[in-house]
């Protein structure tokens, strides 16, 4: 317990600091250096302890907000903003536009269901991931030095992305299309990385600080 707050202290094999603010239930976890003593811990705690407190405050206001519904003129999530869902029932064919102006439209047919709407929407968003997600694979492949076999997308309740070492086939959660767009490079190359180096360890840290010296701000969006 620091200044009146509980911390999970994780000892592991790592240069940095890396404190993590769950976004679920405002848990927070500082992942250390093996050696570091414990005034060093309790002294960089205190010295975040502001903006502990502001994300806890932050992770329960976001706790509160109601999950998207299938409406016109609800608000949903692409890419990290939010816009509005027009729903426009005619008898050609179904698909989704997007515009920034006017928002994410649904063509559908007359008395669609609910869950025909919403699989016309997870569609879209599949579509929408996949290509943004080979356009980083393009970028970030000869960077690395490692390529996939291949890439899929999955609705996932606890991890952003894996990988298949063997298969070399990177898995990567459908929900990401709703983070910013700097979250989905940061899975990615994350997922890449482990290409090069099986474990979080020194090894695998040292090629993210290198490849992308802003992932641990990054994944802050992610916790």
């Amino acid at each position: 317990m620091i200044a009146g707050v509980a911390v999970e202290v994780w000892r592991k094999s790592v240069k940095n600091f890396i404190l993590v603010v769950h976004a679920s239930d405002g848990r927070v976890r500082i992942s250390v250096p093996f050696f570091a003593s414990a005034a060093r811990v309790r002294e960089v705690l205190m010295s975040r302890m502001d903006w502990i407190r502001a994300r806890q405050r932050s992770c329960k206001a976001q706790s509160t907000v109601a999950e998207p519904v299938m409406a016109d003129g609800s608000e949903h999530l692409f890419f990290g903003k939010s816009y509005p869902i027009r729903i426009c029932e005619g008898k050609g064919r179904q698909g989704v536009c997007f515009d920034q102006g006017v928002g994410i439209t649904l063509r559908v047919r007359p008395g669609a269901t609910i869950a025909a709407k919403w699989r016309l929407l997870d569609r879209w968003y599949r579509e929408e991931l996949g290509q943004r997600i080979r356009e980083l694979l393009d970028k970030w492949q000869p960077i690395v030095g490692r390529e996939a076999a291949e890439y899929r997308i999955k609705r996932m309740k606890t991890r952003w992305g894996t990988c298949n070492i063997l298969a070399r086939r990177l898995w990567l959660n459908l929900k990401l299309v709703t983070m910013p767009e700097e979250c989905l490079e940061l899975i990615v190359v994350h997922e890449l990385v482990h290409l090069l180096e099986r474990e979080h360890n020194e090894v695998f840290y040292g090629h993210m600080d290198w490849l992308l010296p802003d992932w641990r701000n990054k994944n802050e969006l992610l916790q």
